[in-house]
């Protein structure tokens, strides 16, 4: 496979610790994006990188779960989305707390796109936490019960 989508997406340019977490901050690819990380801004459509960042320090989000969508054609965009909310949805008070509608906080989603569906196999939704108010957050969210 060729550079391109992948290129970018498979980059990890942060510095980590041996247990993995992010001690100093880089461009991180979508693809290589792990439980726990920290992420400086929120994301709007086709991401291919981000900045992921110590969570010790403010950030926007922070990725607590990853599914798989089911194997087959891609189902379309609003399929896509609704799966990905119900997912994290249901991922969210068990790692929180907290039930998503008491809870200070919100979450998003990476989802697969029609190309990384066809192009790469991407099966895979990762699920964020990050300040209901879009505010950035500062530590783990996790067992926060907020």
């Amino acid at each position: 496979m060729g550079m391109g989508y992948a290129g970018l997406a498979g980059q990890d340019e942060t510095t980590r610790s041996d247990d993995g977490a992010i001690m100093e901050e880089g461009e991180l690819g979508a693809f290589r994006i792990r439980l726990g990380d920290c992420i400086e801004g929120a994301f709007d459509g086709e991401v291919e990188s981000v900045q992921g960042v110590p969570c010790d320090g403010p950030h926007m989000l922070e990725a607590y779960h990853a599914f798989n969508l089911p194997e087959g054609s891609y189902p379309g965009d609003l399929t896509v989305g609704e799966l990905a909310d119900d997912g994290c949805y249901a991922a969210f008070e068990p790692w929180v707390g907290m039930s998503y509608e008491e809870s200070v906080y919100g979450f998003s989603s990476l989802t697969p796109t029609e190309g990384s569906w066809n192009g790469v196999d991407d099966r895979e939704v990762l699920c964020f936490v990050g300040n209901y108010d879009d505010t950035p957050k500062t530590g783990t969210a996790y067992q926060t019960r907020r």
